[in-house]
């Protein structure tokens, strides 16, 4: 597991690149705010079957091959953005990314719960949002600097990154076998009513996880500031991420932690929504922030809890299509609210998540009785 948290702390120090993607579509090539969403949301269509494919790869070669056959072709495609001459070549280069950018998820996810006593499940998943978060904090910074410079230059380090992430795990992570018995007998997650339960509510708060930080630089720019400042202010979330770990307690109930940590993002969302400044949107992400701990940490301990054993990565492959959907439907979403202004964008996206909240808090009475 050791090897793993640095494996994945080396690639989220490159992955500072994903926000600036809708930035760079439209200063760097001239496109509109609509088609740039248009753009990422193809992104985020293809990163559902590169869910499947990690799920699937884990049990054909292994968890540490899955890893770098997908770190590999995320070097790749994002080269391509960064040397794209043309928007049509973003484009290609946006959907190969999105083939390749979700494949060692589920590998990585599943060897996590394989190798941890259930009662310290959020701890482990906690350790490893620490250690996203610390990586996030000098990924914000390098954008800060670098994005000044060319924001293409964000996606060339990104896939230098990954590459050296892909050759860390090659090289130190011990090898593991082919899970050929991944999915037990009897074990159906697509029928499986409690996992779908939970991923109707995930999706939804993923999509405004994942658009947050990519309309933070437009809603900058809106302000009249600096784009690359959106950098400052994801480490400042990252910071306030690992500062809150201890807010993950092993004998807390996932589903209640979950609702308060909907309802503190609501608040964030709100407080950007009312305070579109440079000053409200800082303490803004320090908000959401604190929402983002319990709502990733308990979501990933109450699917690891719901998978038998044996099939932790085929139930994370399935849950993390969420993901994908949410890349898929908020990018052209949030294009269009950001179309009236951020503060339509913002204020919509807080009521929301306190929509989520209740809705989770019945999905949650789903998930316990089984039904």
């Amino acid at each position: 597991m050791t090897v793993l948290l640095v494996a994945r702390f080396v690639n989220r120090i490159g992955a500072f690149s994903m926000p600036f993607l809708a930035v760079l579509l439209v200063r760097d090539h001239g496109a509109s705010v609509q088609v740039a969403g248009l753009v990422v949301g193809a992104f985020g269509a293809a990163t559902i079957p590169s869910r499947l494919l990690g799920g699937r790869l884990v049990t054909v070669v292994g968890s540490k091959a899955a890893v770098v056959i997908g770190l590999c072709g995320t070097a790749g495609a994002q080269a391509v953005i960064a040397a794209a001459p043309t928007l049509a070549v973003a484009l290609a280069g946006a959907v190969l990314l999105g083939l390749c950018f979700e494949i060692y998820e589920p590998a990585s996810q599943g060897l996590i719960a394989d190798v941890t006593p259930d009662q310290h499940l959020p701890a482990a998943y906690g350790l490893l949002g620490a250690a996203l978060a610390a990586a996030g904090l000098a990924a914000g910074l390098i954008a800060a600097a670098v994005g000044r410079a060319g924001l293409s230059w964000l996606f060339a380090i990104d896939a230098a990154t990954a590459l050296a992430c892909a050759l860390l795990v090659a090289v130190v992570m011990p090898a593991t076998p082919r899970h050929t018995r991944d999915r037990p007998t009897g074990v159906r997650p697509w029928t499986d009513p409690r996992l779908l339960a939970l991923m109707a509510t995930g999706t939804v708060f993923a999509t405004v996880y994942l658009a947050v930080p990519m309309a933070m630089p437009i809603a900058l720019l809106a302000a009249g500031h600096e784009p690359a400042d959106a950098g400052l202010l994801a480490a400042l979330g990252a910071l306030v991420i690992i500062c809150a770990q201890p807010l993950l307690r092993p004998h807390r109930d996932p589903d209640r932690a979950m609702i308060v940590g909907y309802l503190i993002l609501a608040g964030g969302l709100a407080i950007a929504g009312m305070f579109p400044t440079l000053a409200g949107y800082a303490v803004a992400s320090t908000v959401i922030a604190l929402g983002d701990v319990l709502l990733l940490g308990y979501a990933h301990t109450l699917v690891a809890r719901l998978a038998p054993a044996g099939a932790k990565a085929t139930y994370f492959s399935i849950y993390g299509i969420t993901w994908g959907v949410a890349l898929t439907v908020g990018p052209p979403l949030m294009g269009s609210a950001l179309a009236h202004g951020p503060r339509p964008f913002w204020l919509v996206a807080a009521a929301t998540m306190l929509a989520t909240a209740m809705a989770h808090r019945l999905a949650a009475q789903r998930i316990h009785t089984g039904s």
